[in-house]
């Protein structure tokens, strides 16, 4: 008896070959990427002068180069995300970044995130409310606040007084530089920051000829933190980053690091 090749059966074969080369394939490159992310440090980097700043379009600042130093300590490396600080700190929530640096530490943040002690600094400039001269507003108590629509940091804390304070009426920005838009345009009446942060933002001339800086002002020193995500495997990092972080600050390596990028 002939047998009649089956083209039909080799046709099969070969698609079903190929399929199996391509799920290898696809696998393989799934490891590969897992692999690389195990190497990786995805820190979330919002802006916020003279810690972190944008120049030429290079993300430069001393929470720049602490960040980075601490990712080489634990053979890690480091990948900067920017987004405003709001977005910054959801994604490392949901584990879409491992880490953010220079965030305030509350009940409600640790249950998600990872605090890193000690902390990275403590901001000792107080907290004033920025107004226009032109407007000749008074802000000597928080109840001058009742009338007035203040600009404050999506998903930024303040001061408890302040924050759940129900008469003050608060209107939400992504950035900085949005908070100061929105008062120059007459947009907000005030808004809360800190005047470091704020200075560089503007020509020194037009600061002092439009911007005017309330009598009342929170002044209790405030620990700014790293802290890593819950859902992250970086936080198997947690010991040994808090180690490295402690070695860098008893040696005065963070201390240099902010005296050098300040004299800039």
């Amino acid at each position: 008896m002939t047998l009649t090749p089956c083209y039909k059966c080799s046709t099969i074969h070969a698609m079903n070959f190929f399929l199996y080369l391509l799920i290898a394939f696809s696998l393989l490159n799934n490891f590969a990427e897992a692999d690389a992310n195990i190497h990786e440090l995805k820190i979330a980097i919002f802006i916020e002068p003279p810690f972190v700043d944008l120049v030429d379009d290079t993300l430069i600042g001393e929470n720049i180069e602490i960040a980075k130093l601490l990712a080489k300590a634990v053979n890690l490396r480091a990948i900067l995300i920017r987004c405003p600080f709001a977005r910054c700190l959801a994604m490392v929530k949901k584990g879409q970044a491992d880490m953010i640096i220079g965030i305030k530490k509350t009940q409600l943040r640790e249950e998600e995130l990872i605090f890193i002690e000690p902390p990275i600094s403590i901001q000792h400039h107080p907290l004033r409310f920025f107004t226009l001269k032109a407007k000749n507003l008074t802000i000597n108590k928080l109840d001058d606040l009742d009338e007035l629509v203040v600009g404050i940091l999506r998903g930024s804390v303040y001061f408890q007084k302040f924050d759940v304070d129900p008469r003050i009426s608060k209107v939400e920005m992504t950035t900085q530089k949005q908070l100061v838009s929105m008062l120059l345009r007459g947009r907000i009446d005030a808004f809360i920051d800190r005047e470091e942060s704020i200075t560089p933002l503007l020509p020194s001339f037009e600061y002092q000829e439009k911007i005017s800086l309330s009598n009342y002002q929170y002044n209790k020193p405030v620990k700014s933190y790293i802290a890593i995500s819950k859902l992250s495997h970086i936080k198997k990092y947690r010991v040994k980053l808090a180690e490295q972080l402690a070695i860098v600050e008893q040696d005065g390596v963070i201390k240099t690091i902010r005296a050098t990028n300040r004299a800039k």
